[in-house]
């Protein structure tokens, strides 16, 4: 059986970790990382939906939050039904 509580924990701490290195390079390097998100949409233009505006602490700070709160209960409601499908 899989602690949940615990993974959630770790998944969380990853997010964490992406949201902010996601936030970094909106800053550091923002060409850099409009190339990453275009390369992943496959022959989609996003340049319609390119701004020079780059996001204030309370926006990063909500959205690191929000992306590791909703990471941390979908993983530990994924563990928990796995758990219980388990025994």
């Amino acid at each position: 059986m899989l602690d949940a509580k615990a993974f959630a924990n770790a998944t969380a701490a990853v997010m964490a970790v992406w949201v902010t290195a996601c936030a970094a390079l909106v800053y550091i390097a923002p060409d850099l990382l409009f190339t990453i998100a275009q390369s992943w949409t496959h022959g989609m233009n996003l340049a319609p939906l390119r701004t020079s505006l780059t996001p204030n602490l309370s926006s990063v700070l909500l959205g690191l939050v929000a992306a590791s709160g909703l990471t941390w209960v979908t993983t530990y409601g994924t563990i928990t039904l796995y758990n219980r499908f388990k025994k």
